[in-house]
């Protein structure tokens, strides 16, 4: 194993501040693009190919409120922030809500203009579908069922085009391993070249010592963009490059970490039987159910509206909870049906509307023209993570998080369908505005052509001490750093690391104990049965004890596991089967309600809260 120094500037771009990007989903492409756009020296590490990422696999769509004679009529941003705060159980940051949506038109400029192709009416107006717990059709798709991957070509292709101009450095194949600090502030990041995960493209894991090449690269700020974690569970949406990466090195280097329990299990993930015996996922898309197919159980009977009043269309959290308490009630295997659209959309509408999906089902073997699909939930998106202001600031001064490895606060507890790939785009923007010395309404830099409030006010903090203002002057340009302050009251302080003693354990063996006592459905038995198991494993056999990524996902664990305990309550994605209705009282630190969640900390053992 080698460790390189430190990546030299060569002369071009020695006037320019770096900014080094991790992770190659929407929100990590379009930081980097829009960052080598306002002038930045960009450096873009990703594990994998630039593909490889949740926002290629997302079937749904861009939700946006579009101006007046474009959007549905009677829709609002105001309707559409409503909808993002019910969704989320209440539990959004209104600030961010309101950013988020006020900025959606904006972003859909942005990404028109890098070259996304939306889908079309045949009055060659964007076309607008309906999902689950939308009150409007607002929904912008590319591809039919294949949004994501329309826009993460898009951006990739105007990526490799500045790449070709040497304005961006894209480095794939790399694995950030640690951030490296200065004083307090981000200096660098640490990365090894020549292992990944198994990726899309069909890569084998490697992972052994001779063939790891640590290399680090210097950086005025880091953008974390790293996607979710879905590989803890066993069954996910997710692809295999999904292991909490950026979750942990923040961890690790002493970030703030908010609303781990809240993770979202999609409903609707077909589930068969591989050759091997094990139980495979494959997403099928809320907009499935927003065309008018229904849930139906073992027996045929439409059963959801038993536990949601809006049935189908309820919010993700509600469908899959009701999934998952009526299959453990008796009520058997769940299943999709969407036979009925052909009757009134015409013969060939599945195909013609969702054209990736209807491949994907006849792969698997079905006609869902004419069979209902088995169906389960899957892990899918990770509300929590490194926390933000609303310029994706996060604790540390240097480092901003965007997407889905970032908490900026918009999904609360569960997150409304479509809102992902948008709230990417707007706060990777913002973020990027914040590096450059536009701070959000200063009016120097503006990516997405709107100004919103500065993440600076009631969100933000300042550092104290010297050498830490210092850093963080260096970090953000002329303005001091502001990132967010922990919540009132006692953090959960966990340990980074695992004890020396611990038993190797493989991925398979962590995914099926936390899809066990940490999904969908939770109580404090399992939960405790969870942590004490975590707490005796370190990453092994499978890849060897170099496997960057199941050391993530280990850390992840445990600290998803230990905020779920902490939280005795139901709310959202977060089900607990010991507390099944939601209540707001005090939690057992005395000043924490509801509302005002868990913030997570490095601390120096793993326990619970701390007393």
């Amino acid at each position: 194993m080698t460790t390189a120094g430190f990546a030299p500037r060569d002369a071009r771009d020695r006037s320019a501040r770096r900014l080094v990007v991790v992770g190659s989903g929407v929100a990590g492409l379009f930081g980097a693009i829009s960052a080598a756009e306002a002038g930045a020296a960009v450096v873009l590490l990703t594990k994998a190919r630039l593909g490889d990422s949740n926002s290629m696999l997302a079937q749904g769509g861009f939700a946006a409120v579009l101006p007046a004679g474009q959007c549905a009529p009677g829709d609002s941003v105001a309707s559409h922030a409503a909808d993002t705060m019910t969704a989320g159980a209440g539990l959004g940051t209104q600030a961010a809500v309101d950013v988020m949506v006020g900025r959606a038109a904006s972003a859909v400029d942005a990404l028109l203009a890098h070259g996304v192709a939306f889908d079309r009416a045949d009055d060659g107006r964007l076309a607008l579908g309906l999902e689950a717990a939308h009150a409007f059709p607002r929904i912008l798709h590319s591809g039919g069922d294949a949004s994501g991957a329309g826009i993460t070509r898009a951006l990739i292709a105007r990526l490799r085009g500045l790449q070709a101009e040497g304005r961006v450095e894209v480095i794939e194949r790399a694995t950030a391993t640690e951030l490296v600090l200065d004083c307090g502030a981000v200096a660098a990041v640490e990365y090894v070249a020549g292992g990944c995960s198994q990726s899309a493209s069909g890569d084998s894991p490697a992972w052994g010592p001779a063939v790891i090449v640590r290399r680090r690269v210097a950086a005025d700020a880091v953008l974390l963009a790293t996607g979710g974690a879905g590989q803890l569970f066993a069954q996910t949406t997710n692809p295999a490059v999904a292991t909490g990466d950026g979750v942990a090195l923040a961890f690790r280097a002493g970030a703030v970490l908010r609303d781990l329990e809240f993770y979202q299990f999609h409903p609707t993930a077909l589930q068969i039987r591989a050759a091997d015996g094990t139980l495979r996922s494959s997403l099928v898309s809320e907009a499935v159910r927003g065309e008018g197919a229904v849930i139906r159980d073992a027996s045929g009977r439409r059963f959801v509206a038993d536990y949601h009043p809006l049935g189908e269309l309820a919010p993700r959290d509600a469908v899959s909870r009701a999934l998952a308490l009526h299959r453990r009630a008796g009520g058997g295997q769940a299943y999709l049906d969407a036979t009925g659209l052909e009757k009134v959309r015409g013969a060939g509408f599945l195909a013609r509307r969702f054209p990736g999906l209807d491949a994907m089902t006849r792969a698997a073997g079905f006609d869902w023209r004419r069979e209902p699909l088995p169906i389960g939930p899957a892990a899918h998106y990770w509300m929590g993570g490194v926390a933000t202001d609303l310029d994706g600031a996060t604790s540390v001064p240097g480092l901003y998080a965007a997407g889905e490895a970032a908490c900026t606060g918009v999904h609360g507890a569960n997150r409304l369908a479509s809102n992902s790939l948008l709230e990417g785009v707007v706060f990777a923007a913002r973020a990027v505005e914040h590096f450059m010395g536009g701070q959000s309404g200063s009016g120097q830099l503006d990516l997405l052509g709107q100004s919103g409030s500065s993440g600076s006010g009631e969100l933000g903090w300042a550092q104290s001490g010297s050498g830490q203002r210092n850093s963080a002057q260096r970090n953000s340009g002329q303005h001091g750093w502001a990132g967010p302050a922990p919540r009132a009251g006692e953090p959960l302080c966990l340990a980074a690391e695992a004890d020396a003693a611990a038993e190797p354990v493989g991925r398979g063996e962590l995914a099926a104990r936390m899809e066990a006592d940490a999904g969908v459905l939770r109580d404090a038995t399992g939960l405790a049965r969870a942590a004490r198991a975590l707490a005796g494993w370190r990453p092994g056999p499978e890849n060897g004890d170099a496997d960057p990524e199941t050391a993530n996902l280990l850390t992840v664990a445990r600290l998803l596991v230990a905020a779920a305990a902490a939280r005795e309550e139901s709310a959202g994605a977060h089900y607990r089967l010991d507390f099944p209705d939601r209540r707001s009282s005090e939690h057992r630190s005395g000043e924490l309600s509801a509302e005002a969640g868990f913030d997570v900390v490095r601390g120096r053992v793993l326990a619970g809260r701390n007393s």
